[in-house]
């Protein structure tokens, strides 16, 4: 999916596989920014079938390495649990689709709670990146408290990564053979 261009004595490459995927991508960020409903019931649908994926072959896994590597019968628990999750998801997306930008919530939160306590302990150290790491944690927590007081931001902060990350493939196959490799 490459074309060649040549302009006087250079020659640019366009990778037109790139520029179509980012393309899609950003079409999707619009779709994701317009319509946040069906955005949260897609992704509840892919994370019901994650589970339903991982709770599948969690359990083949432990009847086929149940004595080589010493599984107990929590692994099973642990199996039917995902499955379960993974169904209930599946069966019911829009229901459980409120319950999506809660669980991204507690992960922001807990994941800033985190970065503040290392960039404490980086204080402590004396490292240079310490204040970096407390803004992060504390803009992570402020991210996970949005998702619980507004759910729909889910989709408005999804949008704008897919967004970027669409623009920065079309940018990447345009200039695919513009001074070497970009990559």
């Amino acid at each position: 999916m490459e074309a060649i261009r040549h302009t006087g004595t250079q020659q640019h490459k366009h990778d037109w596989g790139l520029i179509a995927a980012g393309a899609l991508l950003i079409l999707c960020s619009f779709i994701f920014l317009v319509a946040p409903g069906i955005t949260l019931v897609t992704i509840t649908a892919i994370a019901g079938a994650a589970f339903l994926v991982s709770g599948v072959m969690d359990l083949v896994n432990y009847f086929r390495y149940r004595k080589a590597a010493d599984l107990s019968a929590w692994a099973v628990v642990y199996a039917v649990c995902d499955f379960v999750i993974g169904a209930m998801l599946l069966v019911h997306p829009l229901l459980y689709s409120a319950v999506i930008p809660w669980v991204v919530g507690v992960f922001f939160a807990a994941f800033g709670a985190m970065e503040i306590f290392g960039a404490f302990q980086m204080r402590k150290g004396e490292a240079p990146a310490w204040g970096w790491m407390l803004v992060s944690g504390i803009v992570s927590i402020l991210c996970g408290v949005m998702f619980f007081v507004a759910p729909a931001s889910l989709s408005i902060f999804l949008s704008v990564f897919v967004l970027m990350r669409g623009m920065s493939l079309i940018f990447y196959g345009w200039n695919m053979g513009k001074a070497g490799n970009l990559f």
